[in-house]
């Protein structure tokens, strides 16, 4: 019984997601596979990228308030952070192409394939994937953010 009370939780998140995802294809004249791939893939994958802007933004306020070589690397590294969060959106948009029917089915298959790797369900690694480890990465560049932003620490000092 332990191991169904997980499942069941699993699954119903999942099926919360899915029709969360079917409402909103309703509501915009979208079938499933066009807004799980709208959603999932292009504005999560979007958003991701622009809140890795975030860091680079709060370098760029501690350079302008203190423009020591270190504040300088510092925003070097945020801006190659950056490029690794749009490097990531960009093969994401090459890799699920249109039509959006054939990127639904492309990346169904890509997570039936992690699922097998990681040894999971697929539910799980949809959720994983397009929940929990999006979320965290979008509340680590907040955290990453608000770290150098609050910064006590005087470059050069």
């Amino acid at each position: 019984m332990s191991q169904k009370i997980p499942h069941k939780i699993l699954l119903f998140s999942f099926t919360l997601c899915t029709r969360f995802l079917s409402l909103l294809g309703k509501c915009m004249g979208l079938n499933y596979k066009q807004i799980s791939v709208i959603f999932n893939l292009y504005l999560q994958g979007g958003l991701l990228a622009v809140s890795g802007t975030l860091p680079l933004g709060a370098a760029i306020w501690r350079v302008a308030t203190n423009p020591h070589w270190h504040g300088w690397l510092l925003l070097f590294l945020c801006a190659v952070y950056l490029s690794i969060y749009i490097a990531g959106f960009i093969t994401i948009i090459r890799h699920y192409h249109l039509p959006m029917e054939s990127a639904f089915d492309l990346c169904v298959k890509d997570l039936l394939w992690i699922a097998e790797k990681w040894h999971m369900s697929y539910h799980a690694v949809n959720l994983v994937i397009f929940v929990l480890w999006w979320l965290s990465l979008i509340g680590m560049n907040v955290y990453i953010s608000y770290c150098i932003i609050t910064s006590h620490y005087t470059f050069g000092q």
